[in-house]
Protein backbone atom coordinates (compact mmCIF):
# COMPACT_ATOMS: atom_id res chain seq x y z
CA UNK A 1 0.00 0.00 0.00
CA UNK A 2 1.17 1.98 1.06
CA UNK A 3 3.16 -0.06 -1.15
CA UNK A 4 5.36 -0.37 -4.68
CA UNK A 5 2.18 -1.32 -6.43
CA UNK A 6 2.27 -3.37 -9.98
CA UNK A 7 1.88 -1.71 -13.22
CA UNK A 8 2.10 -5.26 -15.01
CA UNK A 9 -1.69 -6.66 -13.37
CA UNK A 10 -3.71 -7.16 -15.80
CA UNK A 11 -6.93 -8.03 -13.33
CA UNK A 12 -7.76 -9.32 -10.04
CA UNK A 13 -8.27 -13.31 -9.50
CA UNK A 14 -11.06 -14.78 -7.27
CA UNK A 15 -10.16 -17.37 -4.72
CA UNK A 16 -12.11 -19.68 -6.89
CA UNK A 17 -10.03 -19.11 -9.91
CA UNK A 18 -6.68 -19.45 -7.95
CA UNK A 19 -6.70 -23.14 -9.59
CA UNK A 20 -6.45 -22.11 -12.92
CA UNK A 21 -4.17 -19.19 -12.26
CA UNK A 22 -1.73 -21.35 -10.77
CA UNK A 23 -1.69 -23.67 -13.98
CA UNK A 24 -0.84 -20.87 -16.41
CA UNK A 25 2.19 -20.34 -13.91
CA UNK A 26 1.91 -16.28 -14.33
CA UNK A 27 5.43 -14.44 -14.14
CA UNK A 28 7.33 -17.82 -16.07
CA UNK A 29 10.78 -16.54 -15.53
CA UNK A 30 11.82 -18.82 -18.88
CA UNK A 31 14.69 -20.63 -17.46
CA UNK A 32 16.13 -17.75 -15.89
CA UNK A 33 19.84 -18.97 -14.80
CA UNK A 34 21.07 -16.73 -12.17
CA UNK A 35 23.50 -16.46 -9.28
CA UNK A 36 26.09 -19.42 -8.72
CA UNK A 37 25.26 -23.16 -8.11
CA UNK A 38 22.36 -24.71 -9.33
CA UNK A 39 18.82 -26.86 -8.28
CA UNK A 40 18.70 -29.72 -6.01
CA UNK A 41 16.23 -31.66 -7.67
CA UNK A 42 13.68 -30.76 -5.03
CA UNK A 43 10.27 -32.23 -5.91
CA UNK A 44 8.80 -29.41 -4.16
CA UNK A 45 6.13 -27.00 -5.40
CA UNK A 46 4.78 -23.89 -4.17
CA UNK A 47 2.21 -21.61 -5.38
CA UNK A 48 3.19 -17.46 -4.20
CA UNK A 49 0.79 -14.12 -4.62
CA UNK A 50 1.33 -12.02 -6.79
CA UNK A 51 -0.84 -8.66 -5.45
CA UNK A 52 -1.86 -5.94 -7.98
CA UNK A 53 1.69 -3.80 -7.31
CA UNK A 54 4.83 -3.67 -8.43
CA UNK A 55 6.89 -4.29 -5.25
CA UNK A 56 4.71 -7.55 -4.70
CA UNK A 57 5.59 -8.99 -8.40
CA UNK A 58 9.38 -8.07 -7.45
CA UNK A 59 9.45 -10.54 -4.38
CA UNK A 60 7.84 -12.82 -5.76
CA UNK A 61 10.07 -12.76 -9.20
CA UNK A 62 13.07 -12.65 -7.19
CA UNK A 63 12.06 -15.76 -4.62
CA UNK A 64 10.96 -17.52 -8.20
CA UNK A 65 14.24 -17.51 -9.45
CA UNK A 66 16.44 -18.21 -6.54
CA UNK A 67 14.21 -21.19 -5.33
CA UNK A 68 13.96 -22.64 -8.66
CA UNK A 69 17.58 -21.83 -9.90
CA UNK A 70 19.27 -22.31 -6.45
CA UNK A 71 16.89 -25.20 -4.65
CA UNK A 72 15.05 -27.15 -7.75
CA UNK A 73 11.36 -26.12 -6.01
CA UNK A 74 8.84 -25.31 -8.73
CA UNK A 75 7.13 -21.98 -8.27
CA UNK A 76 4.04 -21.27 -9.61
CA UNK A 77 3.15 -16.81 -9.19
CA UNK A 78 -1.05 -16.44 -8.54
CA UNK A 79 -2.19 -12.68 -9.19
CA UNK A 80 -4.77 -11.94 -6.20
CA UNK A 81 -5.64 -9.19 -4.35
CA UNK A 82 -4.41 -8.95 -0.97
CA UNK A 83 -7.39 -9.38 0.90
CA UNK A 84 -8.69 -12.87 -1.21
CA UNK A 85 -5.21 -14.22 -0.21
CA UNK A 86 -6.06 -14.69 3.08
CA UNK A 87 -8.81 -16.86 2.36
CA UNK A 88 -7.13 -18.99 -0.67
CA UNK A 89 -3.75 -19.78 2.00
CA UNK A 90 -6.26 -20.74 4.52
CA UNK A 91 -8.09 -22.99 2.33
CA UNK A 92 -4.67 -25.10 0.50
CA UNK A 93 -5.27 -22.80 -2.32
CA UNK A 94 -2.45 -20.33 -2.04
CA UNK A 95 0.50 -21.48 -0.13
CA UNK A 96 2.26 -18.12 0.49
CA UNK A 97 2.53 -14.33 -0.05
CA UNK A 98 5.10 -12.19 0.83
CA UNK A 99 4.07 -9.07 1.40
CA UNK A 100 1.67 -7.85 3.70
CA UNK A 101 0.66 -4.65 5.26
CA UNK A 102 -0.41 -5.10 8.73
CA UNK A 103 -2.43 -1.56 9.09
CA UNK A 104 -5.27 -2.85 6.71
CA UNK A 105 -5.29 -6.79 7.35
CA UNK A 106 -5.57 -6.97 11.53
CA UNK A 107 -8.18 -8.40 10.82
CA UNK A 108 -6.94 -10.96 8.90
CA UNK A 109 -4.20 -11.56 11.48
CA UNK A 110 -6.96 -12.20 14.11
CA UNK A 111 -8.88 -14.33 12.36
CA UNK A 112 -6.25 -16.55 10.12
CA UNK A 113 -2.85 -16.31 12.12
CA UNK A 114 -4.29 -15.78 15.78
CA UNK A 115 -7.58 -17.68 15.44
CA UNK A 116 -7.95 -20.46 13.71
CA UNK A 117 -4.40 -20.77 13.04
CA UNK A 118 -4.86 -21.88 9.48
CA UNK A 119 -2.05 -19.11 8.25
CA UNK A 120 1.45 -18.56 10.06
CA UNK A 121 3.12 -15.42 10.37
CA UNK A 122 6.57 -16.00 8.71
CA UNK A 123 8.10 -13.27 9.55
CA UNK A 124 9.32 -9.33 8.33
CA UNK A 125 10.43 -9.33 4.63
CA UNK A 126 12.76 -6.49 5.67
CA UNK A 127 10.54 -3.74 3.86
CA UNK A 128 8.96 -0.98 5.90
CA UNK A 129 6.18 0.51 4.58
CA UNK A 130 4.36 4.19 4.55
CA UNK A 131 0.59 5.37 3.94
CA UNK A 132 -0.46 8.91 3.85
CA UNK A 133 -1.66 11.40 1.76
CA UNK A 134 0.91 13.59 -0.33
CA UNK A 135 1.02 16.75 -2.29
CA UNK A 136 3.86 17.66 -4.46
CA UNK A 137 6.06 19.75 -2.72
CA UNK A 138 5.89 22.41 -4.70
CA UNK A 139 2.06 23.15 -3.69
CA UNK A 140 3.65 23.12 -0.05
CA UNK A 141 6.18 25.82 -1.10
CA UNK A 142 3.15 27.77 -2.52
CA UNK A 143 0.85 26.76 1.01
CA UNK A 144 2.59 26.23 3.45
CA UNK A 145 -0.65 25.46 5.64
CA UNK A 146 -1.54 22.42 3.11
CA UNK A 147 1.03 20.52 5.09
CA UNK A 148 -1.86 20.07 7.83
CA UNK A 149 -5.08 18.38 7.61
CA UNK A 150 -6.48 21.50 9.03
CA UNK A 151 -4.56 23.35 6.72
CA UNK A 152 -5.06 21.40 3.57
CA UNK A 153 -9.25 21.44 4.52
CA UNK A 154 -8.76 25.68 4.49
CA UNK A 155 -7.61 24.70 1.28
CA UNK A 156 -9.89 22.72 -0.63
CA UNK A 157 -11.27 24.41 -3.82
CA UNK A 158 -7.62 24.06 -4.66
CA UNK A 159 -8.19 20.07 -5.02
CA UNK A 160 -11.38 20.46 -7.01
CA UNK A 161 -12.71 18.79 -9.98
CA UNK A 162 -14.96 18.74 -12.58
CA UNK A 163 -16.07 15.04 -10.59
CA UNK A 164 -16.20 16.44 -7.16
CA UNK A 165 -17.52 19.77 -7.89
CA UNK A 166 -16.93 22.29 -4.67
CA UNK A 167 -15.19 19.52 -3.18
CA UNK A 168 -11.72 18.77 -3.25
CA UNK A 169 -10.67 15.66 -4.69
CA UNK A 170 -8.50 12.68 -2.88
CA UNK A 171 -7.01 10.31 -5.34
CA UNK A 172 -7.19 6.97 -4.11
CA UNK A 173 -5.15 4.07 -6.74
CA UNK A 174 -6.36 0.62 -6.92
CA UNK A 175 -9.75 -0.16 -5.27
CA UNK A 176 -8.87 -3.27 -3.65
CA UNK A 177 -5.88 -1.51 -2.03
CA UNK A 178 -6.38 -1.54 1.83
CA UNK A 179 -8.30 2.29 2.51
CA UNK A 180 -9.74 3.96 5.33
CA UNK A 181 -9.49 7.41 3.32
CA UNK A 182 -13.65 7.80 2.79
CA UNK A 183 -13.82 7.53 6.53
CA UNK A 184 -10.97 9.52 8.12
CA UNK A 185 -12.72 12.53 5.03
CA UNK A 186 -15.98 12.00 6.82
CA UNK A 187 -14.69 11.67 10.39
CA UNK A 188 -12.76 14.12 10.28
CA UNK A 189 -15.16 16.48 8.62
CA UNK A 190 -13.23 17.39 5.64
CA UNK A 191 -14.43 19.18 2.65
CA UNK A 192 -13.22 16.29 0.11
CA UNK A 193 -14.23 13.51 -1.96
CA UNK A 194 -12.40 10.49 -2.25
CA UNK A 195 -12.00 9.69 -6.20
CA UNK A 196 -10.68 6.28 -6.85
CA UNK A 197 -8.22 6.15 -10.09
CA UNK A 198 -8.74 2.85 -10.63
CA UNK A 199 -5.27 1.28 -10.93
CA UNK A 200 -1.61 2.58 -9.21
CA UNK A 201 -0.65 3.03 -13.17
CA UNK A 202 -3.66 5.23 -13.19
CA UNK A 203 -2.39 7.25 -9.85
CA UNK A 204 1.16 7.70 -11.20
CA UNK A 205 0.17 8.94 -14.29
CA UNK A 206 -2.25 11.52 -12.62
CA UNK A 207 0.94 12.88 -10.64
CA UNK A 208 2.49 13.25 -13.73
CA UNK A 209 0.36 15.23 -15.31
CA UNK A 210 -0.11 17.35 -12.03
CA UNK A 211 3.97 17.82 -12.59
CA UNK A 212 3.98 18.53 -15.95
CA UNK A 213 1.54 21.47 -15.18
CA UNK A 214 2.26 21.97 -11.94
CA UNK A 215 -1.27 22.10 -10.76
CA UNK A 216 -2.35 21.23 -7.24
CA UNK A 217 -3.21 17.51 -6.64
CA UNK A 218 -3.79 15.42 -3.67
CA UNK A 219 -3.33 11.16 -3.46
CA UNK A 220 -3.18 8.28 -1.37
CA UNK A 221 0.73 7.69 -1.63
CA UNK A 222 3.08 5.44 -0.33
CA UNK A 223 6.54 4.22 0.40
CA UNK A 224 8.06 2.42 -0.70
CA UNK A 225 7.18 2.93 -4.49
CA UNK A 226 9.74 3.64 -7.16
CA UNK A 227 7.66 6.93 -8.47
CA UNK A 228 9.32 8.35 -4.90
CA UNK A 229 12.56 8.35 -7.27
CA UNK A 230 10.93 10.73 -9.07
CA UNK A 231 8.26 13.03 -7.72
CA UNK A 232 8.83 14.95 -4.72
CA UNK A 233 6.15 14.61 -2.46
CA UNK A 234 5.29 15.94 1.09
CA UNK A 235 2.78 14.02 3.26
CA UNK A 236 0.24 15.44 4.87
CA UNK A 237 -0.07 15.44 8.85
CA UNK A 238 -3.00 13.65 9.52
CA UNK A 239 -3.88 12.81 13.53
CA UNK A 240 -1.93 10.46 15.17
CA UNK A 241 -2.85 7.07 15.26
CA UNK A 242 -5.28 6.09 18.47
CA UNK A 243 -6.84 3.14 19.60
CA UNK A 244 -10.13 3.68 18.47
CA UNK A 245 -8.49 3.93 15.16
CA UNK A 246 -6.74 0.64 15.78
CA UNK A 247 -10.12 -1.08 16.54
CA UNK A 248 -11.72 0.53 13.54
CA UNK A 249 -9.36 -0.74 11.70
CA UNK A 250 -9.45 -4.38 13.27
CA UNK A 251 -12.73 -4.94 14.07
CA UNK A 252 -14.34 -2.36 11.98
CA UNK A 253 -13.30 -2.85 9.09
CA UNK A 254 -12.52 0.99 9.44
CA UNK A 255 -15.94 2.27 10.06
CA UNK A 256 -15.09 5.34 12.42
CA UNK A 257 -11.53 5.64 11.83
CA UNK A 258 -10.05 9.02 11.68
CA UNK A 259 -6.28 8.92 12.02
CA UNK A 260 -3.09 8.96 9.80
CA UNK A 261 -1.96 5.39 8.69
CA UNK A 262 -0.08 3.50 11.18
CA UNK A 263 3.43 2.72 9.97
CA UNK A 264 4.01 -0.91 8.62
CA UNK A 265 6.84 -3.58 9.22
CA UNK A 266 5.65 -6.02 5.95
CA UNK A 267 5.15 -9.38 6.81
CA UNK A 268 4.94 -12.12 4.95
CA UNK A 269 2.71 -15.15 5.70
CA UNK A 270 2.30 -19.27 4.83
CA UNK A 271 -0.57 -21.88 4.97
CA UNK A 272 -0.10 -23.43 7.80
CA UNK A 273 0.51 -26.94 6.31
CA UNK A 274 3.13 -25.77 4.11
CA UNK A 275 5.96 -26.29 6.46
CA UNK A 276 4.79 -30.30 6.35
CA UNK A 277 4.46 -30.00 2.75
CA UNK A 278 7.81 -28.10 1.51
CA UNK A 279 9.69 -27.84 4.77
CA UNK A 280 12.80 -26.17 2.25
CA UNK A 281 10.53 -23.79 0.88
CA UNK A 282 9.10 -22.65 3.77
CA UNK A 283 12.51 -22.08 5.56
CA UNK A 284 13.81 -19.87 2.28
CA UNK A 285 10.25 -17.91 2.85
CA UNK A 286 11.18 -17.57 6.11
CA UNK A 287 14.70 -16.54 5.60
CA UNK A 288 13.71 -13.69 3.00
CA UNK A 289 14.79 -10.79 3.93
CA UNK A 290 15.93 -7.39 1.88
CA UNK A 291 15.36 -3.67 2.21
CA UNK A 292 13.15 -0.56 0.40
CA UNK A 293 15.64 0.55 -1.62
CA UNK A 294 16.79 -3.18 -3.34
CA UNK A 295 12.88 -3.77 -3.78
CA UNK A 296 12.57 0.37 -5.48
CA UNK A 297 15.63 -0.68 -7.43
CA UNK A 298 13.85 -3.38 -9.23
CA UNK A 299 10.24 -1.77 -9.79
CA UNK A 300 11.93 1.58 -11.23
CA UNK A 301 13.62 -1.24 -13.69
CA UNK A 302 9.73 -2.64 -14.20
CA UNK A 303 7.95 0.76 -14.20
CA UNK A 304 10.42 3.31 -15.46
CA UNK A 305 12.68 0.91 -17.50
CA UNK A 306 10.21 -1.30 -18.97
CA UNK A 307 11.75 -4.36 -18.10
CA UNK A 308 9.76 -7.32 -17.73
CA UNK A 309 9.70 -8.43 -13.95
CA UNK A 310 11.78 -11.76 -14.52
CA UNK A 311 14.48 -9.65 -16.31
CA UNK A 312 14.47 -7.11 -13.60
CA UNK A 313 14.34 -9.36 -10.88
CA UNK A 314 17.21 -12.14 -12.39
CA UNK A 315 19.70 -8.78 -12.96
CA UNK A 316 19.07 -8.53 -9.31
CA UNK A 317 19.83 -11.52 -8.25
CA UNK A 318 22.79 -11.72 -10.96
CA UNK A 319 23.84 -8.64 -8.80
CA UNK A 320 23.54 -9.76 -5.30
CA UNK A 321 24.15 -13.38 -4.07
CA UNK A 322 25.47 -11.75 -1.45
CA UNK A 323 22.58 -10.43 0.15
CA UNK A 324 20.15 -13.71 -1.27
CA UNK A 325 22.61 -16.75 -0.19
CA UNK A 326 21.68 -16.83 3.16
CA UNK A 327 17.87 -17.68 2.07
CA UNK A 328 19.01 -20.63 0.67
CA UNK A 329 21.85 -21.57 2.87
CA UNK A 330 18.63 -21.26 5.59
CA UNK A 331 16.45 -23.14 3.19
CA UNK A 332 19.27 -26.03 2.33
CA UNK A 333 20.11 -26.78 6.50
CA UNK A 334 16.17 -26.97 7.03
Amino acid sequence: MKRTRWLAVVGLVSVLALAAAACSDAGDSGGASGGSGGGGGSDESVKIAVNPWTGSAVNANIAKIIMQDQLGINVDLVEIDEFAQFPAMASGELDATLEIWPSGHAEDYATYIEGDGSVVDMGALGVIGNIGWFVPTYVVDQHPEIATYEGLNQNASLFATAETGDKGQLLDGDPSFVSYDAEIVKNLGLDFQVVVAGSEPALIEAVDAAYKDQKPILVYWYTPLWANQVYDMTEVQLPAVTPECEDAAANNKGVGYACDYAPDTLYKAAAADLQDRAPTAFAFIQAMNYDNASQEQVAYAIDQEGQTPEAAAQAWVDANQAVWQPWVDAAKSA
